[in-house]
């Protein structure tokens, strides 16, 4: 992920993570309340430019990491780091749902966004829209609607194929799809759906 990008903003601690896999940002944002003074300093030392806010403020520090972005002319975006980790105490389900959130600012309506992680990715798409995704057969793909109707939802390369169908909001018949093949597509008419891949095995995010 990292090699293919055009340009690497680390929101606040994120700084820290991507440096700490080999990863240099190219602007840090936020207001580095949780990056620490002793990573500041190296990201300095390596004239790694900063984007600094007050504390006090009514946006995360990854929202004004996306804003940036689009403000630099961002033509997709992928976000690393946002579903957090519970096996390193940094579990937070408001920040993750906040992030998730997130994929539909109105910032990215016509930018292709997604959170990712080793294990996972998630897209939302807003009908009519569509989305490729890519793992490995056997993978789970779950479709969770946030409206409460989803419609004209079409799948291809599922296990489970629908086919111009429906899911409405609080039920769970779009959980636990799988993949077919190395590719899907989804696709709905109205109404916003969370895609979420769930791999079984870790794909890298610096290579």
């Amino acid at each position: 992920e990292a090699a293919r990008a055009r340009i690497i903003i680390g929101a606040d601690a994120g700084a820290g993570h991507l440096w700490a896999c080999g990863v240099r940002p190219d602007l840090v944002v936020g207001d580095l309340d949780s990056l620490g003074q002793e990573m500041i300093d190296a990201l300095e030392a390596e004239g790694v430019p900063f984007d600094r806010h007050p504390t006090m403020k009514d946006a995360t520090d990854l929202e004004l990491a996306i804003r940036e972005a689009v403000n630099r002319g961002a033509t997709s975006v992928s976000i690393a780091g946002a579903t957090g980790s519970p096996s390193d105490g940094n579990e937070r389900l408001d920040h993750l749902f906040g992030n998730v959130g997130l994929l539909g600012h109105p910032v990215l309506r016509e930018i292709p966004t997604r959170l990712i992680s080793p294990m996972s990715e998630i897209h939302l798409i807003t009908g009519p829209e569509s989305v490729c995704i890519t793992g490995a057969p056997g993978d789970f793909v779950s479709l969770v609607p946030l409206t409460d109707h989803v419609d004209g939802i079409t799948t291809t390369g599922l296990a489970y194929p629908l086919h111009g169908e429906r899911l409405a909001w609080g039920t769970s018949r779009g959980i636990s799809n799988e993949l077919r093949h190395a590719t899907a597509t989804v696709s709905a008419t109205a109404g916003r759906l969370l895609v979420i891949l769930q791999r079984h095995h870790h794909a890298p995010l610096n290579g």
